[in-house]
């Protein structure tokens, strides 16, 4: 169910400025709502994965444990430039340098650090009106925007 609601509230809007790129209803369990940039060097692929995350309730065992639920978001016009070790996006015909990729560490502890550069990603929550037919109601929704400067 929560599968059909995800793929059913994705939004695509855009504005001059900012652009909701999800929304996703507001679940009970969830502590907070997080969302980060991520690349594919390989294959120049750059999008932006929302994380729902939930402390563990019950045993002493569990007190501090906490669950990440991921979800990968596409951004349409976003990649990743070799060429400039950056996360590039594509609007209206002109790139906006959305986050610096730098690697780090060595051997088998490399990995790679994104730091935002042009534009931030902005997770709020919202109510949005639903009609199931017989009654409208609000519901609460969370949503990632993104915003470029």
């Amino acid at each position: 169910m929560k599968t059909l609601a995800l793929s059913l509230s994705l939004l695509f809007v855009s504005a001059a400025n900012a652009s909701v790129i999800l929304e996703v209803p507001t679940d009970f369990w969830t502590d907070r709502s997080e969302a980060k940039f991520e690349v594919n060097k390989g294959q120049g692929r750059a999008w932006v994965t929302f994380m729902q995350i939930e402390r563990m309730r019950g045993g002493h065992k569990s007190a501090n444990a906490e669950t990440v639920r991921e979800t990968p978001i596409k951004v349409p016009g976003m990649s990743y430039d070799a060429a400039s070790q950056a996360i590039v996006l594509e609007q209206e015909g002109r790139l906006i340098e959305c986050a610096t990729v730098r690697t780090r560490g060595v051997s088998i502890f490399k990995y790679d650090k994104i730091t935002p550069t042009g534009c931030k990603l902005v997770v709020k929550q919202a109510k949005k009106p639903y009609d199931d037919g017989f009654r409208t109601r609000y519901l609460k929704v969370t949503q990632v925007h993104l915003i470029t400067e």
